[in-house]
């Protein structure tokens, strides 16, 4: 008995020691303390090229927004390039006054019985100011998309939005709303893709009905903002001609797998990471470091965005894959512009829906 108590006494205090010892490996409880790949990892070619086609078309809608923007930022003023188009500087906008043409190019689907309008914020320089007119019983929606092509506001007919002074402003904007302002619009981007859309009835009256309205659809600097409404009468807009290589041919190319590789570390700084993206980021990053270092690594990087753009985005042109099938042929995306994580639809739609052939 005496020999049994020391072995267990013995025992007690082996396990006190050891317990003492054994501490618990911190289970990560936030994205942020999820570890990323270790900075100088041999990466095989096959595994680059998986990165790379994951990256091409996760990253395939914020280069097209990003490259669209740089093509406006050229404009040196509102007009209609064509006589088709609607664009304008960056921070502006510019509407039609009539349908769009049907012999354009530029939009893949167009609304047959709206007024169009576009333009791109400068949120990184100042907020925009929009204006938003009486609309009466008529319908009207100002389709406002950041940089991911999710929607960042609900202003329409359908939200019951009232007359007045909308203020957009970019996600690191701390200043003061004027007096004047009707609401504020926060967005997670500096870029924002402007697109009103006013619904006209095909008849001349209602053409000559809807002008005044149209002509009060004016986005514009915080600078320039005064209280009062400003007008434009967009009927009577320059009308320069589309660069021969952006005519009737085919698509603009706003995505090219050749510069997407130099593109999209920008891109990544333009657009932070949603929670839960950060591993994301890293592991898109880690790719990018190593190619940085190896001339291969990068040529097979950039062999998987040729790749990725036959194979994976230029399918999704076709309307059967955008979205989720809903009958009779037709499909339709559940989630449009709130993407989330859903990277294919949000590609999809950025490829098959936005303007396809800005100057």
């Amino acid at each position: 008995m005496k020999t049994e108590s020391i072995f267990a006494a013995a025992l007690v205090g082996a396990l006190a020691f050891t317990s003492a010892y054994a501490q618990q490996v911190p289970i990560p409880t936030t994205a942020a303390e999820v570890p990323g790949p270790v900075p100088g990892n041999t990466m095989t070619r096959e595994y680059v090229q998986m990165v790379g086609r994951m990256a091409y078309i996760w990253g395939y809608p914020m280069v097209n927004a990003h490259n669209r923007r740089v093509a406006f930022s050229k404009a040196p003023v509102p007009c209609l390039i064509g006589g088709i188009l609607p664009f304008a500087p960056v921070g502006y906008n510019a509407m039609l006054s009539d349908y769009i043409k049907p012999n354009q190019t530029f939009i893949v689907c167009p609304n047959q019985d709206v007024v169009y309008g576009a333009g791109f914020t400068a949120l990184d320089k100042e907020p925009t100011v929009f204006q938003v007119p009486d609309f009466g019983e008529r319908f009207f929606v100002y389709a406002l998309y950041d940089q991911r092509t999710d929607e960042i506001a609900q202003i329409g007919k359908q939200y019951g939005t009232k007359p007045g002074f909308y203020m957009m402003v970019g996600p690191g904007w701390k200043g003061e709303t004027p007096a004047g302002i009707t609401a504020v619009v926060r967005s997670s981007t500096d870029l924002v893709f402007c697109v009103p859309r006013i619904f006209k009835e095909a008849t001349a009256e209602d053409t000559a009905a809807v002008q005044p309205l149209l002509n009060q659809i004016v986005f514009y600097p915080l600078s320039k903002f005064d209280g009062e409404m400003k007008t434009m009468d967009w009927s009577k807009l320059p009308q320069p001609p589309a660069p021969e290589e952006n005519g009737a041919k085919g698509e603009t190319k706003w995505v090219v797998p050749g510069k997407f590789y130099d593109q999209l570390p920008g891109v990544m700084k333009e657009v932070p990471p949603m929670p839960g993206e950060e591993a994301l980021y890293g592991w898109i990053s880690s790719a990018w470091d190593a190619a940085a270092k190896d001339p291969k690594t990068k040529q097979a990087l950039i062999e998987s965005f040729v790749a990725a753009d036959s194979e994976l985005v230029a399918p999704l042109f076709s309307f059967r894959y955008n979205g989720r099938d809903i009958g009779h042929g037709w499909t339709a995306p559940a989630n449009a512009s709130q993407w989330g994580t859903d990277y294919l639809n949000r590609t999809a739609i950025a490829k098959s829906s936005m303007y396809q052939n800005t100057p």
